[in-house]
C-alpha cells in the first residue's frame, strides 16, 4: 500500500480527509431551519451551544486496484465514519475521498435493503440501484441465491429475516452484483464459522477478477488472512499504513495494550 498514486492507478485516494461531528446537536428540519437557528444566535452573541469532535482527521492513503485492505482500530476510532464516507452515506467535513468504480456497502446488518420487500424484490432493486439491467441482474441472480442458501424465504419480506439470513444475503448481493469496490463492516462476524470461510473465499475470488476490497475487522487473523496491506486508525488519526502483519502487531502490542 502506496501514499503517492495517482487516481488512474488506485480504486481509492483518500486526502486530508476529515468529518466533523457536534455532539448533541439535534438534526436540523431544512434549510429554513438551519438559517433560523444560526441568524438566532447571531443576534444574541451566541456560539455554537454544542461541543465538537472529530471523528476523522487529515486522512490520507491509497487502495490499489484489485487489492483487499484491512480497516483496523478499536470502538469509536473512526472506522465506520471511514467507510460511510467512502460509501457516500456521509460527507466529509474537510478533504477528499475518491473512488473508481461502482461501489457496494455491507456497512451494517439492517442497511441496503428495503424492510418490507422480498429477498427476491431485494435483489432486483439493488441491481437496479448499481445501474445494471434486468438480464444483468438475472444473470446472477441463481448465483446470489446458492450463496446465500435461504432457498424457502427468498419470497418473504427481509423484515422478517434473522439478522443471520439477512447478513448471508446481504453479502451474497453484494459480491455477486457488479460494484467494483466492496466495502465491509464487521458484517461477517454475525455468520457461523462456515459462512465466514464461504465469505473468504468469494473475497479472494472478487481479488481475482480484479475487484478490491476494504473490510472493517477486530480479527487479526482474518486482516492476516485476506489482506494485501492494512491501516490502524486511533482516535480519528491515521496512524500506521502498510504491510498486513506490522499493521497487526502495531495494533496489538500498541494501540491493545497502549
Amino acid at each position: 500500500m502506496t501514499r503517492g498514486p495517482s487516481l488512474a492507478e488506485s480504486a481509492v485516494r483518500v486526502r486530508g480527509l476529515g468529518k466533523l461531528y457536534h455532539i448533541g446537536a439535534r438534526k436540523q428540519s431544512g434549510l429554513y431551519d438551519r438559517l433560523a437557528r444560526g441568524f438566532s444566535r447571531r443576534r444574541n452573541g451566541q456560539s455554537d451551544p454544542h461541543p465538537t469532535i472529530w471523528a476523522l482527521k487529515d486522512i490520507t492513503f491509497d487502495v490499489p486496484h484489485g487489492s483487499v485492505m484491512g480497516v483496523i482500530g478499536r470502538n469509536g476510532s473512526g472506522k465506520s465514519t471511514l467507510m460511510k464516507i467512502l460509501a457516500r452515506v456521509t460527507a466529509p467535513t474537510a478533504g477528499t475521498a475518491e473512488v473508481t468504480g461502482r461501489v457496494g456497502a455491507l456497512l451494517q446488518v439492517g442497511t441496503g435493503f428495503h424492510p418490507q420487500l422480498t429477498g427476491r424484490d431485494n435483489i432486483a432493486l439493488s441491481g437496479a440501484i448499481l445501474g445494471m439491467t434486468r438480464q444483468q441482474v438475472q444473470a446472477v441472480q441463481q448465483e446470489i441465491i446458492d450463496f446465500a442458501e435461504i432457498d424457502e424465504f427468498l419470497d418473504t419480506p427481509v423484515k422478517h429475516y434473522s439478522s443471520g439470513m439477512y447478513m448471508r444475503l446481504a453479502f451474497s448481493v453484494s459480491a455477486h452484483m457488479a460494484a467494483d469496490i466492496l466495502l465491509i463492516d464487521e458484517v461477517l462476524a454475525v455468520g457461523d464459522a462456515a459462512f465466514q470461510k464461504k465469505c473468504q473465499q468469494r473475497i479472494r475470488s472478487m481479488v481475482a477478477e480484479g475487484r478490491t476490497v476494504l473490510f472493517v475487522s477486530h480479527s487479526m487473523a482474518s486482516v492476516r488472512s485476506l489482506s494485501d496491506g492494512a491501516i490502524v486508525l486511533d482516535r480519528g488519526r491515521l496512524v500506521f499504513a502498510g504491510d498486513t502483519d506490522e499493521a497487526a502487531k502495531y495494533y496489538e502490542q500498541q494501540i491493545l495494550k497502549g
